[in-house]
């Protein structure tokens, strides 16, 4: 752990209030991202992310010093998300919205004015495309892929987070791109 991180937890741990709104100042949206790209809900994101860091602050006497911090706040919010997945009877089978309600992407979206509206057409149709088929992915590869691809989180935090080992980590991204590649194969076959 950098020595930044070890003041701010031991900061934390004596009670410093600052530190301690620091910690979620410096966390907080990449908890939100974990969390909304595990459960695809924006509307449950405050609650989750407050309950991650009720959970981080309760444990943190017991945090690991050797251990990387964001990782180990990354890993309690997707816990925290597969837990009220779980609870909601979501940890699933069962696809996100495909609808592309996706608040975020359309929000983080580079605008590149220089398309004609035809490109423009089709990139948006590609993106939706991609979008819905991510969606029908099972959570146990799509969670993974979504981490490594999309937030760039590299692949020895997702064995963290999931608490399997860096292989099993490859094996579900590969397996889920081939799933990904198997649907958008399916949608896009031109019609005869």
């Amino acid at each position: 752990m950098h020595r930044d991180e070890r003041d701010l937890v031991e900061s934390c741990l004596a009670g410093n209030q600052d530190a301690c709104a620091a910690l979620v100042d410096q966390y907080a949206r990449m908890v939100g991202t974990v969390i909304w790209r595990a459960t695809g809900d924006a509307g449950v994101i405050e609650d989750l992310a407050q309950e991650t860091f009720l959970r981080v602050f309760k444990a943190l006497p017991y945090f690991d010093a050797r251990a990387k911090l964001s990782t180990w706040i990354y890993t309690i919010a997707h816990r925290v998300a597969i837990d009220h997945l779980r609870t909601a009877g979501r940890w699933r089978e069962e696809p996100l919205d495909a609808d592309g309600d996706d608040v975020r992407s359309s929000a983080t979206e580079p605008v590149d004015s220089g398309l004609d509206p035809e490109a423009a057409l089709s990139r948006d149709e590609a993106a939706r495309l991609v979008r819905a088929a991510l969606a029908e992915l099972p959570d146990k590869y799509r969670v993974p892929l979504v981490y490594a691809s999309i937030d760039g989180i590299d692949y020895p935090t997702i064995a963290a987070m999931l608490n399997v080992p860096i292989g099993t980590v490859k094996t579900l991204i590969f397996r889920a791109k081939r799933l990904l590649r198997e649907r958008l194969a399916t949608r896009t076959r031109p019609v005869r």
